[in-house]
């Protein structure tokens, strides 16, 4: 597969993910790609395909905000792909909480966003290096306490890994993941690199033998023995920079900016959603003159719009 097929296929793939959870009622903020893709590390061989993951962010519902209802936080497999919906409050959190597999989408080539709320997301990107060091050494936490979910993994069956755990004896992701979260700790806090630079791998011989990892070319004893040894590592880069900056480093004013910027996107996005829905109420009071007797209209605009009722329908117009 060539870089433009790749490229077109990603995009296609988003597509499909955006009209997929749209379908479900959801008001969508954007589409994200989440993964490999966004290390230079997907596959796309014949007996390879990497997954095209994403993370999408929806608006509240009106009526959610006013019941006090849960915020959506939910997983959907879609053809063999997994979307992570999350309302752009939830999103927020993660980013708070400095989760690097929620931050790597602020910095992907790969999205797709709706354009009413492009200048938002725009907003919110302008300022993902500012999010980066929000909490520097619960960033630090973070990428430890994945490593070490990801070593709890390496051998364990799931359904969706059971054909790996057989013919490997562990899940060669779960190592290539293992790897990658300690070169990212090097290269943000040993290498002072940024995070747009520190999570990607340029071709070369460590691209090439990341890719050999992911497709399994180590020996089950060897990736024991890589797995804690990578580990290790990480948590003690991790110790290191919990000792410099102190346990909680956290950022108030990163995050009171962010807090206003979603915000504003959740305010826009629900003061838009009822315009939308009392044009929409409009629109079906035009047809109904059109197709129906007055007084049917004339009832459904008093219940929609709410409004009084008038002597002449045609006031209802002004």
């Amino acid at each position: 597969m060539t870089d433009k097929e790749k490229k077109e296929y990603i995009k296609s793939r988003l597509k499909a993910h955006y009209k997929y959870i749209e379908s479900l009622g959801y008001e969508i903020v954007g589409v994200f790609l989440q993964g490999s893709q966004n290390y230079n590390l997907d596959i796309y061989e014949s007996d390879y395909m990497s997954d095209v993951d994403t993370k999408c962010l929806v608006i509240p519902k009106l009526d959610n905000l006013i019941k006090g209802s849960a915020m959506v936080s939910t997983k959907y497999d879609f053809e063999g792909e997994q979307i992570d919906v999350k309302d752009v409050r939830v999103m927020m959190e993660m980013w708070k909480k400095q989760n690097q597999s929620y931050i790597e989408i602020l910095f992907t080539k790969y999205k797709l966003i709706n354009p009413k709320y492009k200048s938002y997301v725009n907003e919110i990107i302008a300022m993902r290096d500012d999010i980066t060091q929000m909490n520097i050494p619960q960033l630090a936490r973070c990428i430890s306490g994945m490593s070490k979910e990801k070593v709890c993994a390496l051998e364990h069956e799931y359904p969706a890994t059971i054909e790996k755990i057989k013919k490997f004896g562990y899940d060669p992701k779960q190592l290539a993941s293992i790897i990658r979260l300690t070169h990212l700790i090097e290269n943000l806090f040993e290498k002072n690199k940024k995070f747009e630079d520190a999570i990607i791998y340029h071709n070369g011989e460590l691209r090439n033998y990341m890719i050999d990892v992911k497709k399994g070319k180590i020996e089950l004893e060897e990736a024991r023995k890589l797995a804690e040894l990578y580990d290790t590592k990480t948590n003690a880069i991790k110790n290191d920079v919990v000792e410099q900056y102190g346990k909680d480093n956290f950022n108030s004013e990163i995050c009171e900016k962010l807090e206003t910027a979603i915000y504003k996107l959740v305010r826009f996005g629900i003061i838009s959603g009822v315009i939308e829905a009392r044009q929409n109420a409009f629109k079906e009071l035009c047809d109904m003159m059109v197709s129906s007797d007055c007084d049917d209209a004339a009832d459904k605009v008093i219940k929609e719009l709410s409004v009084e009722h008038k002597e002449n329908f045609l006031d209802y117009y002004k």
